[in-house]
């Protein structure tokens, strides 16, 4: 029997943390969710996620941050990362792109597009 797929929640939001586990949960995801960077960034030094989704601003470590240790870790490099963000900033979608994010939603989220998202993530084509 293969092994649930692993996705990784940063988000010091207990809410928006719980509604995006529920969605990859309803999607066959293990989760583990930490509410500020630098707890993100101690769980990926030690586990491999298949997914991590990033609150751009978390305390302690920024999303940008964590994304940028990501896309240099050997081990995560081509993992999917989906940024969120409190602010409708193009200049905060721009960042998060350039730096590798793989997709960029804004908050409050609406089930349908965050599973849209999660699908396209997850299910490339």
């Amino acid at each position: 029997m293969d092994p649930l797929p692993r996705a990784l929640i940063v988000d010091d939001c207990r809410f928006i943390a719980d509604r995006v586990m529920r969605a990859l949960e309803a999607k066959g995801f293990e989760c583990t969710v930490a509410t500020n960077g630098y707890a993100g960034l101690e769980l990926v030094r030690g586990k491999r996620f298949d997914l991590v989704v990033l609150d751009v601003d978390t305390p302690m470590v920024d999303g940008f941050s964590l994304l940028r240790h990501l896309r240099h870790d050997a081990v995560h490099a081509s993992a999917p990362v989906l940024m969120l963000s409190s602010e409708p900033s193009l200049a905060d979608r721009d960042r998060a792109v350039a730096l590798g994010a793989n997709g960029y939603m804004t908050k409050p989220l609406q089930l349908r597009p965050l599973n849209a998202m999660i699908e396209s993530l997850t299910n490339p084509r």
